[in-house]
């Protein structure tokens, strides 16, 4: 998760150009609509994309479906940010869930319920393959519960989460807490974590990195260690994960990636650093 700025995209302009187009399934509705749209792209900046305050226009099913298949395929010479998009903004880190890589775009708003915002650049995410697995929920029971929106939301800089560890040393059990259950945001980071983070993708990616970890700390840690032949204690140990955690929030320039909330999590169990430790020294 993490703070981004949208492309520079002059949207006005693009849906000027697509409006126009009589070579279009949009046209000529979405000329006729044009006005509509316009204020529906500046409400959507006004309110911050909340899906909560956010109105839907209601569009009919034939004119949702030319709209969807501009961002599916866009037109000659127009909406060229999309692909720019899905790889320019946020190349190593997924600023949907924390986790490293993109490729896809998540239509914070779904396309399915706005199509209106289909192929507007302020409701355009690039994500990793959470987009895929969290389906269209974007509100929860009650206001405000919704996912993060990294455009808008400026409290990213903030540390949310982190790794919570249960059971024995070799196979415990790993879930994402969140730190601060009377954050102003509670609601929010909930929602977010229930509907954008957690996953089996997600679950996969932090067991691996356990089990690697716990069989492997002198290499995975290694720069941040004690040189041979210092014996390691698990004090000496805590010190060097905290560096080892602060440079993955200086690395990918937000203290919410999946290593930070990792090492976070595990900064709270000693017992579990001390026999970290003493793989260490067996094993240096």
């Amino acid at each position: 998760m993490k703070t981004i700025k949208p492309p520079e995209v002059d949207d006005i302009q693009e849906l000027q150009v697509l409006a126009n187009n009589s070579n279009l399934g949009s046209y000529p509705k979405l000329l006729s609509e044009y006005i509509r749209f316009r204020s529906q792209y500046e409400d959507y900046i006004d309110k911050k994309g909340d899906p909560w305050r956010v109105v839907p226009m209601g569009i009919c099913r034939d004119f949702k479906d030319a709209l969807i298949c501009h961002y599916d395929k866009a037109p000659k010479k127009s909406l060229e940010f999309i692909k720019a998009s899905r790889y320019n903004l946020s190349p190593t880190l997924c600023p949907m869930c924390g986790g490293f890589g993109n490729g896809t775009l998540d239509h914070y708003l779904p396309k399915s319920n706005f199509p209106e915002f289909s192929f507007y650049s302020k409701n355009l995410v690039p994500a990793c393959n959470c987009n895929s697995l969290r389906g269209t929920s974007v509100k929860g029971a009650v206001s405000p519960a919704r996912p993060i929106h990294p455009y808008f939301d400026d409290f990213l800089d903030q540390r949310l989460y982190q790794a919570s560890f249960e059971g024995g040393f070799e196979a415990p059990k790993i879930s994402i807490e969140i730190i601060d259950d009377n954050h102003p945001k509670i609601d929010i980071l909930q929602f977010h974590l229930n509907e954008i983070i957690i996953n089996d993708s997600t679950q996969g990616w932090f067991d691996k990195y356990w089990a690697d970890l716990s069989l492997r700390p002198h290499d995975i840690l290694d720069l941040v260690l004690p040189e041979i032949p210092h014996i390691v204690t698990g004090a000496e140990l805590s010190i060097a994960i905290k560096r080892y955690r602060n440079s993955k929030d200086k690395e990918h320039d937000t203290p919410n990636n999946w290593l930070s909330i990792f090492y976070t999590g595990l900064m709270g169990e000693q017992a579990r650093i001390d026999k970290l430790a003493e793989v260490i020294n067996r094993s240096r």
